[in-house]
């Protein structure tokens, strides 16, 4: 007997840090009434240290390591909203699985807004290393440049979310979600 198996149908975020990935998954997991998950949680919880512990103790190919094994575990589980690490997209296995476990919403914003961002959070300095010997908007301007091409073949819809409040953005990926990650729950 075949019996077909109906593969989970996760609502993925990406983007570079700063663009409220965290903070508009809860959100949308709220709407949808699916769980959420962070990859970085998930990282820093099976490692037992911090991201930036990971960094200095294993290096970034490490972190990547485990970010690929934190991602492979999450797809596996039944529909979730899974916020994105900003670097999940620079492995190709892990394109691959998105695409194929899932829809994935790119968060874009302009250089100076994800400094703007990234300096009025106080968790950022502790939980994420400096990727780059630049300054924090050089930085921004440089890895956004290099990992565009990626986020941009990884999405299938791009939401900039520079000068636009949560509920704006929410909006706007709820109106696109396919039917099949989950019911839209009113306000």
């Amino acid at each position: 007997m075949n019996i077909d198996v109906v593969k989970p149908q996760h609502l993925y975020l990406t983007g570079y840090r700063g663009c409220g990935k965290s903070t508009l998954a809860k959100l949308l997991a709220r709407r949808l009434s699916v769980p959420v998950v962070d990859l970085d949680d998930v990282i820093e919880s099976t490692a037992e240290k911090s991201i930036t512990e990971i960094f200095a103790d294993e290096s970034e190919r490490g972190f990547r390591d485990r970010e690929e094994a934190a991602l492979r575990d999450v797809a596996k589980r039944p529909t979730h909203v899974i916020a994105l690490g900003g670097g999940t997209i620079l492995r190709e296995a892990n394109r691959q699985l998105i695409s194929q476990s899932g829809w994935c919403v790119w968060l874009d914003a302009e250089p100076e807004i994800l400094v703007e961002r990234l300096q009025g959070d106080a968790t950022t300095a502790d939980r994420r290393p400096s990727l780059t010997d630049q300054s924090v908007f050089d930085e921004v301007k440089t890895v956004m440049t290099k990992r565009e091409p990626l986020y941009r073949a990884s999405a299938d819809l791009r939401v900039d979310t520079s000068r636009r409040t949560m509920d704006e953005i929410l909006g706007e990926v709820l109106k696109a979600v396919p039917s099949s990650i989950g019911h839209v729950n009113p306000g």
